[in-house]
């Protein structure tokens, strides 16, 4: 199990102010554990208003997850394009996985999702996903945030959830296959943990090389540069014996 914390910092000059300075935000982190069992059973509102199971968006493909909320003036707008971003650039064949997005307020509801869906909607076309927006009462939530690892808290100062930054992958039986922290993600380090959820059946035999000569950093959610080079090795490997095969050929030709 893995603590990465993400929290609001106040400047020193505010902490040493005395009784009368604000007090300190709530802590928050995201504590990584791989490999757990998502509450699939969930009940939740689709984007469209229509009741859902968690277990809905699984079976068949991977999925990413962004937990947040939809009325977030900062960061869960950015984190869900940086997302999508980094999404567009996996190439992989369309619809090979799903985005879903879960709130967590439970004062927001469908119409505030499909709202906030349709302001994605160039960069989803660009990803090729499928994107879907949840929200969902109190116990569903947070039995959905507990079983994620994503701890936050509603700081009424500021009137606004405290969350930390980042997402994570899922395999399509709904156990945790990888978290990615921040608001920007390396493409290739998206496809390779795809390809790896889906237990390779998405993406092509170099991805399945890369997977197999790689290591995976839970802690920055990437993979090594060692196996990019293992593949270029390969590959000049195989071009090689290509052009000595085809020498020897025409040799024999001349002969």
């Amino acid at each position: 199990m893995m603590r990465l914390p993400f929290a609001l910092l106040l400047p020193a000059s505010v902490a040493l102010a005395g009784p009368m300075a604000a007090p300190a935000p709530p802590q928050t982190e995201y504590v990584q554990l791989l490999d757990a069992q998502l509450p699939l059973s969930g009940a939740f509102n689709n984007d469209d208003g229509s009741p859902v199971r968690l277990g809905a968006f699984f079976g068949r493909k991977p999925v990413v997850l962004v937990l947040g909320y939809y009325h977030c003036p900062n960061l869960c707008s950015t984190l869900m394009d940086g997302v999508l971003e980094g999404l567009a650039d996996v190439r992989l064949p369309p619809r090979a996985y799903r985005v879903v997005g879960v709130s967590i307020d439970p004062s927001e509801n469908a119409d505030i999702a499909a709202r906030k869906k349709a302001s994605y909607e160039p960069l989803v076309e660009r990803a090729g996903g499928d994107l879907h927006l949840l929200t969902g009462m109190q116990p569903q939530i947070d039995a959905l945030a507990q079983s994620a690892g994503f701890h936050y808290a509603y700081d009424a100062s500021l009137r606004q959830y405290v969350h930390p930054a980042g997402f994570l992958i899922a395999t399509p039986e709904g156990r945790i296959s990888h978290y990615f922290m921040g608001v920007r993600f390396d493409p290739r380090d998206l496809r390779l943990a795809l390809v790896d959820a889906s237990s390779g059946r998405i993406g092509s035999p170099v991805d399945r090389l890369l997977l197999l000569c790689s290591h995976y950093d839970p802690a920055t959610g990437r993979y090594s540069t060692e196996a990019m080079n293992v593949v270029r090795a390969a590959c000049i490997a195989v071009l090689a014996a290509l052009g000595a095969w085809m020498w020897r050929a025409r040799r024999r030709r001349a002969a």
